[in-house]
Parts: C-alpha cells; sequence; structure tokens
C-alpha cells in the first residue's frame, strides 16, 4: 500500500459517496447515466470475483464491499426508486458498442485463459471507457451541472492517481501490469478531453441565457433594435412583456418609415430601411 493508491481509493469513494448523498438528498438521478452505473457495477462484480475465494486484508475486502454495494444502491436508485427523474431522452449510448468490444478483447488479450483471469481483464477493459455514456448524456443535453462537474473530476483525479501508483509500484518494486496501465491511461485521457471540450459544448448555453438576461434589462445586443428579437423573451414572463410591449409597438411604429403618416414609403425612407436590412439576420 502506498500514498497514491491510498489516496486515489478515498477520492474514489468520496465520488461515489458523493453521487449517492446528491440523489438521497435530491431525490432525483436527473442528469447522470443509468448506463454508465451499471457498467461500474459490472465491472466491480466482475474485477471481485475472487472477493468469496481469496482474502487478501481487511482493507482490501473492505473497498471491494463498498464499491459493489454503493453502485448497487445507485443503479437501484435510478432504475427503481427514483427511474422518473431518470432523463431516458439523453440517457441514449448505445453501450453495447462498448461492451461487445471489450469482451472480444479480454477473450483473446490477457495474461492468462482462465474465468477469473478473463473477467478481471473485461473489467480493466471496460472501466476504461464506461464514462461515455455518461459525457454522451451532458453533451446532448447542452448543460452541465456544478454537481456534475465535481463527480467527473473526482473520477479523473482518481485514475490520475492510480497511474502515479503505478509508477511507484515500478520504481520501486519492479511491479508493472501493461494492460492495466493502458487502459488507465486511455481512461484518464477520455477524462481530460471531456474536461477541454466542456466549456466548448455548453457556450451557446451560456449565450443564450446572457442574451436573455440583456433582454430583460432592455439592452441592445445585436447592433439593431429589439422588437424583431421580441421571440426569445422567455415564456410565462407575463410581466415584462406586459410592461414592455407597449413600448416595443411604439417603437416599431416609429421605425416604420412613412407608416405614421399612412403613406408609401419616401425615397428617403428607402434609403433609411436599406440601412437598416444591413442588420437583420
Amino acid at each position: 500500500m502506498n500514498i497514491f493508491r491510498l489516496a486515489g481509493d478515498s477520492i474514489h469513494v468520496f465520488a461515489m459517496c458523493f453521487l449517492l448523498a446528491y440523489m438521497l438528498n435530491t431525490k432525483s438521478c436527473n442528469g447522470y447515466s443509468g448506463k454508465t452505473q451499471l457498467m461500474y457495477l459490472a465491472v466491480f462484480i466482475t474485477r471481485y470475483l475472487d472477493l468469496i475465494t481469496n482474502f487478501i486484508s481487511v482493507y482490501n475486502t473492505t473497498m471491494k464491499v463498498m464499491f459493489i454495494s454503493i453502485k448497487a444502491t445507485i443503479v437501484y436508485l435510478i432504475y427503481g426508486r427514483f427511474k422518473q427523474t431518470h432523463d431516458k431522452e439523453n440517457d441514449t449510448f448505445r453501450f453495447e458498442v462498448l461492451i461487445i468490444p471489450c469482451a472480444i478483447l479480454a477473450i483473446f488479450i490477457n495474461h492468462e485463459s482462465s474465468v477469473m483471469e478473463i473477467m478481471w481483464t473485461f473489467s480493466i477493459y471496460m472501466e476504461s471507457v464506461l464514462i461515455l455514456p455518461q459525457l454522451w448524456m451532458i453533451v446532448k443535453s447542452g448543460k452541465i451541472r456544478v454537481d456534475q462537474i465535481i463527480y467527473l473530476v473526482t473520477l479523473g483525479c482518481y485514475r490520475a492517481l492510480y497511474i502515479a501508483n503505478w509508477k511507484y509500484r515500478y520504481d520501486t518494486e519492479g511491479f508493472y501490469d501493461i494492460l492495466a496501465i493502458v487502459a488507465g491511461c486511455l481512461q484518464t485521457s477520455i477524462y481530460v478531453l471531456a474536461f477541454c471540450a466542456a466549456p466548448m459544448s455548453t457556450h451557446w448555453v451560456k449565450e443564450i441565457k446572457a442574451g436573455c438576461a440583456d433582454l430583460r434589462h432592455g439592452k441592445n445586443i445585436l447592433g439593431g433594435n429589439n422588437t424583431d428579437k421580441a421571440p426569445l423573451m422567455e415564456a410565462g414572463d407575463d410581466e415584462w412583456s406586459s410592461s414592455l410591449a407597449p413600448s416595443i409597438r411604439n417603437l416599431d411604429v416609429k421605425l416604420q418609415p412613412g407608416s405614421h403618416m399612412g403613406l408609401p414609403p419616401t425615397t428617403a425612407d428607402k434609403k433609411i430601411l436599406k440601412e437598416q436590412a444591413i442588420f437583420e439576420i
């Protein structure tokens, strides 16, 4: 046992407990992929099949039982107790495209052709990609919450610390597992890419919110008048729309050349209309 593994396990437990506490506190699983959590549960079950046959230490057994128990509870909350809050419309990643290749790789690329070893190898491969359904769900929904950021960051830190653990063990014990290292590096790379891409995928949401806020304050955000942008007002904002609507109507009358006289537009009016057209989208 070294500090890197201890820290990695602690952060991993924190991430799972954080997610469990969030669901119980909010009585909702909205924003979290049930498919990712199912794959996590499958990973722990297939990896810890030796739980009842091999005893390594109290710490090792305790962590195995804790991982399986917490994940099983989270899966129950998503597909049982809080299933009404599960965002099925966005949790649409076809996770069989991950499970089947991982199973095939585990059968043909492993350390030993035994059932226990193949199952362990399968869990290593699948853990490296199981976060993809969760990331897909976030990108598809177009938004990310603070609790989701905390959950993903802690999982990323857990994997990064395990890479440090493997480096430490190689330096001190001469031990290394090439399959676990490659899979771990792949998983960490996915987290890094996700953290880099997340601000871009949610940027348009921030822009829309900023635009709505500017409209509420009567700010001119497009370089033209705000009359043709009235549909951007949020539905149900009756007080705001009723107070601003008369001003918009008056402004619209003033901006229509010749309309206040009931006459066709003059040459000067046509020039004004041509200049205004430049700013239309």
